[in-house]
């Protein structure tokens, strides 16, 4: 990654999130705010701890050049088997207006519509009160 959007990140994410070299929860499990996942983090980290476990084993059992990569989940075509995280809160978890100029529809709107744009599953988070899930129904209708 590019060391000015580190640098960007650092700036608009102090205090909410280390901008570690590798993002696994270790630094930052159940701190609120913060984004290292609720409690003890455990499932945040199994969850990257899992997913580097896959690999992929690319052209070991045949040439196809262009892969098809897409599938069929509970009827729903999707480019790839691949969900955005229900991911909530970014006023209360990645800083104030002051410092965070995405908003909470603002984001919900992004990972939805960028989700659909790239045919996967896009998730709204939720949390106390109406205002994350409301902002996530309208960003999907």
């Amino acid at each position: 990654m590019d060391a000015s959007i580190k640098q960007l990140a650092r700036e608009r994410m102090k205090g909410h999130c280390r901008v570690c070299p590798q993002c696994d929860g270790r630094a930052c499990a159940g701190e609120v705010p913060g984004m290292g996942g609720l409690g003890t983090g455990s499932s945040f980290r199994a969850n990257v701890e899992a997913l580097a476990r896959v690999k992929l084993a690319m052209r070991c059992l045949h040439n196809a050049a262009q892969p098809d990569t897409s599938t069929e989940i509970l009827g729903l075509k999707l480019a790839l088997p691949l969900m955005a995280a229900p991911i909530g809160g970014v006023a209360f978890n990645m800083g104030d207006a002051s410092q965070n100029p995405v908003d909470e529809a603002a984001y919900a709107e992004a990972v939805i519509c960028g989700s659909k744009q790239a045919g996967i599953i896009g998730c709204g988070g939720d949390g106390v009160g109406s205002l994350i899930p409301d902002c996530a129904f309208a960003a999907i209708r």
